[in-house]
């Protein structure tokens, strides 16, 4: 729960850094590769308590998308609208799935089943 709390926060931040740091005209390239191997890391801590493994399983291709894509964008520059949207689109998606993790729990995990 708490890496998928992390993943949501970090997922977030790709979402403010991409919209503020194209809007100041200074793109960062290595704190994204570095958020994106968390989002990869915390992923597959995450999978391990969650009662559904698909979203854990798309923040990890999600995070491993975004790294290919930084590491690529270091030694051929990207156009910067692709990599904004692209960072943009892949932190909103990680950030959903990541809090849809934490806030999905399954009847039987609650203590409280239904007995029809």
């Amino acid at each position: 729960m708490i890496a998928n709390i992390l993943n949501t926060v970090i997922g977030l931040w790709l979402g403010y850094a991409a919209i503020f740091d194209a809007a100041a005209g200074r793109p960062q390239t290595w704190p994204v590769a570095v958020a994106a191997a968390a989002i990869i890391v915390l992923a597959v801590v995450a999978r391990r308590t969650d009662p559904a493994g698909w979203h854990s399983a798309a923040d990890a291709a999600l995070g491993a998308v975004l790294l290919v894509l930084a590491l690529v964008n270091l030694w051929l520059v990207l156009p910067a609208l692709v990599m904004f949207w692209l960072e943009l689109w892949i932190g909103l998606a990680v950030a959903s799935f990541a809090l849809w993790a934490v806030l999905y729990r399954s009847e039987s995990e609650g203590g409280q089943e239904r007995h029809a």
